[in-house]
């Protein structure tokens, strides 16, 4: 069994109007695919919106922190566009802080952006794609899991559970063409990024555009051997 072929495909994009989400969706709707892209303060909640200047563009207002908005997202893409190929989950969330200064707002913030929506979009995407036998689920991690510093800890503690839940998720599938892979970037060259630390040499990051290529060949057919895969982006850092 085979994927669906470039400008057939339906993909999802979590995170949609955040810098490397954004960029995501730019190039999958260049090569025709159908392109959902989900985030907090998208248009139409609960609905498909189609974006007037592309034709296979539409977005929907999804809070991934809420497992039955969820649920629902993926019922309306399947039902309204088609079964889902592939899903990209680039929602997630930062905080520095030191453990005895962190506040219980911020550890719930980290925890329901970047481990539990990871959760329920893996509950809800995965079951279709199981009755299919094929698909992409590829999760947007970070470096700090593999030697976080001082007052990324709980923002890492997070990144971490999914690291597990990517490994183990692919070990679940791995009887199917369905693949579980992870990136795990360091600083990401965005503006937000460079606006909080206008200090730092911006030539050590990692370029959006580098990310976007990874994902693009992790959801083709050539990449149906990778699964699993906690794949360390580290630009020159």
């Amino acid at each position: 069994m085979t994927q669906s072929k470039q400008g057939e495909r339906v993909i999802v994009v979590t995170g949609a109007s955040g810098a490397l989400g954004s960029e995501m969706m730019e190039r999958f709707v260049r090569y025709g695919d159908s392109v959902v892209g989900w985030d907090i303060d998208a248009p139409g909640p609960g609905s498909l919106v189609r974006d007037e200047r592309k034709r296979t563009l539409y977005w929907m207002n999804v809070d991934v922190t809420d497992a039955g908005v969820v649920d629902d997202a993926v019922d309306t893409v399947e039902q309204e566009i088609g079964p889902i190929d592939a899903f990209i989950h680039c929602a997630g969330g930062f905080r520095w802080s030191h453990i005895d200064k962190i506040s219980a707002r911020d550890i719930d913030f980290l925890v329901d952006l970047n481990l539990r929506s990871s959760l329920y979009v893996a509950h809800s995407v995965l079951g279709s794609m199981k009755v299919r036998g094929q698909g992409r689920l590829i999760f947007i991690s970070s470096r700090s899991t593999i030697k976080p510093g001082a007052g990324e800890g709980a923002y890492a503690a997070t990144k971490a559970g999914l690291n597990a839940l990517t490994i183990s998720l692919a070990d679940e599938v791995k009887e199917s063409e369905i693949t579980v892979n992870a990136l795990q970037p360091s600083v990401i060259d965005t503006e937000a990024n460079r606006e909080d630390m206008p200090d730092a040499d911006f030539s050590t990051w990692v370029p959006r555009g580098e990310l976007v290529d990874l994902v693009e060949y992790l959801i083709d057919d050539k990449a149906r051997s990778i699964s699993g895969s906690l794949i360390a982006v580290s630009g020159r850092t």
